[in-house]
């Protein structure tokens, strides 16, 4: 009986161990999506001051100035990059500096190097703007557009610091 025994529980453990492999879990797998969108998107990362220095109202020729402004756009995103008429009320055909009262300086922003577009507050890509096709983020891809200014000569105004603000807009 004690043979019976021994067999028997033998037995019942290769049965258990044959068991266990045939009665495996299963497996199953599925897939989900992973998404994004990206935006258009830009950034003026620097503006730099213009400074037309010592004017002088009986010198014959105006004086010159350039800016430059730095921006980053999203990759492949169209911009335009408009600048406003100032804080004193100039205009397209005149952006104004004034003292500390109520005397002007009158000058004017241009595109271009030969101050035959003046640079618009309002901008369509190309007409008296700049723009340009973002090439991402980053200061390998930051693209730099010049504010060309003029300051034309002869004018009347008394000794004073003058000044002005203007805005730039970027449309993406």
């Amino acid at each position: 009986m004690l043979k019976l025994i021994r067999t028997f529980a033998i037995t019942g453990i290769a049965i258990l161990a044959i068991a266990s492999v045939t009665a495996r879990a299963g497996t199953t797998t599925s897939t989900f999506a992973v998404t994004a969108n990206v935006i258009s998107s830009c950034v003026i990362n620097s503006v730099g001051a213009l400074g037309f220095g010592a004017y002088d109202p009986n010198a014959a020729t105006a004086l010159a100035g350039t800016s430059t402004i730095n921006v980053n756009c999203t990759k492949g995103s169209p911009y335009t990059v408009a600048l406003d008429y100032g804080i004193h009320g100039g205009t397209a055909a005149n952006r104004i500096m004034q003292d500390a009262g109520t005397d002007t300086l009158n000058y004017n922003l241009y595109v271009d190097s030969g101050y035959t577009k003046v640079w618009n507050s309002t901008c369509v890509a190309g007409n008296n703007c700049d723009s340009g096709t973002g090439a991402g983020p980053g200061v390998a891809n930051q693209q730099t557009y010049t504010v060309y200014g003029q300051l034309p000569a002869g004018q009347n105004a008394p000794v004073g610091s003058y000044s002005d603000t203007i805005t730039v807009t970027v449309n993406f």
